[in-house]
């Protein structure tokens, strides 16, 4: 019988931006904004001096891009098949975990499809798109898709759709590749449709905790423990605008309420961090950047987590749930 080796402990940041912002620099004059022209939150410099072994990069498709969003998810893969030159692994299979970690110097890379526009127009895509390196889907972004509405749409007077059928058989359909269901971005009314659906883990790779503070993209008590109940994990969102009621103060205490919060409500075991970096232009005070993920686990300690307890929250409960779920 073939034995797999042990992963080691794993530091993994379950969301950053970092594709879409190297994808828009290709442009000279589209997409000339402040958020193209600020200083990357993440490199492979930046992440060893943070101590970060595996990142979930994300492939997002602007709005003026929908219409090309196949055209322009497969350049974002291409991308991250260059980054593989800069000393990073994509992580196709349980194995590749091995392979990270400890001092290899390799940062593993995970792939994630943030809203499934990509899809729209052909859900045989889908295996198309697992066989290039696809090991994650966000269903939705704020806005609505051919599966679901956004996190926008919780707030309006119908609370906007469930999923459509196309959004159900997109469930079920992920679940037999050994896809991991991501509902970060998505309604209220489409989260109680996955929560219904799904037979394994489901995360929120990017989301916060709505008892600390209300806006539309956290989510509420009820929600964190259907996540729980499932063995799945919520990754904290180092936004400000999602962690505080005053973001202009916001800073990496409030990371940490917020971790402490969902782990006392749903338990240490369900817990992580999904930093959205390079997806965000203000970063929380002592947050700049990807080194600075280590001083997260330096506070956690201080406040009296555990060893154990701090390697959970820092990765190995995503790890948990890649291990149940990849194949």
């Amino acid at each position: 019988m073939l034995v797999m080796p042990m992963s080691p402990n794993l530091v993994i940041d379950c969301h950053s931006d970092t594709l879409l912002k190297r994808y828009l620099r290709t442009f000279d004059t589209i997409f000339s904004s402040n958020y193209v022209k600020n200083e990357d939150h993440i490199s492979k410099d930046l992440q060893i001096a943070g101590g970060i072994d595996l990142q979930v990069f994300a492939i997002f498709i602007p709005s003026k891009l929908e219409k090309i969003g196949i055209e322009v998810s497969l350049e974002m893969i291409a991308l991250a098949k260059e980054m593989e030159k800069e000393g990073y692994l994509l992580i196709r299979s349980l194995r590749d975990l091995t392979k990270i970690g400890g001092n290899n110097g390799k940062i593993g890379m995970v792939l994630s499809l943030e809203g499934a526009v990509a899809l729209e127009r052909n859900m045989n895509l889908l295996p198309i798109f697992y066989e290039l390196g696809i090991r994650n889907i966000g269903l939705s972004w704020s806005r609505l898709n051919l599966f679901c509405d956004g996190s926008s749409f919780s707030e309006s007077k119908d609370g906007g759709r469930g999923l459509s059928s196309d959004g159900k058989e997109l469930v079920e359909n992920m679940e037999k590749l050994g896809m991991i269901i991501d509902i970060s971005h998505l309604n209220e009314k489409g989260f109680t449709d996955v929560s219904r659906l799904v037979t394994k883990p489901f995360i929120a790779s990017h989301s916060n905790a709505y008892e600390l503070c209300a806006v539309s993209r956290n989510l509420k008590n009820n929600q964190l423990e259907e996540i729980a109940s499932t063995g799945g994990v919520v990754g904290v969102n180092f936004c400000r605008g999602f962690l505080s009621k005053n973001p202009e103060e916001a800073s990496i205490k409030d990371v940490v309420k917020h971790i402490r919060y969902i782990a006392e409500l749903i338990g240490i075991n369900h817990v992580g961090v999904g930093s959205d970096f390079d997806g965000i232009l203000k970063t929380p005070k002592g947050l700049e950047n990807a080194s600075k993920m280590k001083d997260i686990s330096f506070i956690l300690s201080k406040e009296g987590f555990s060893k154990i307890d701090i390697d959970k929250i820092m990765g190995n409960n995503f790890q948990r749930v890649f291990k149940k779920i990849w194949k």
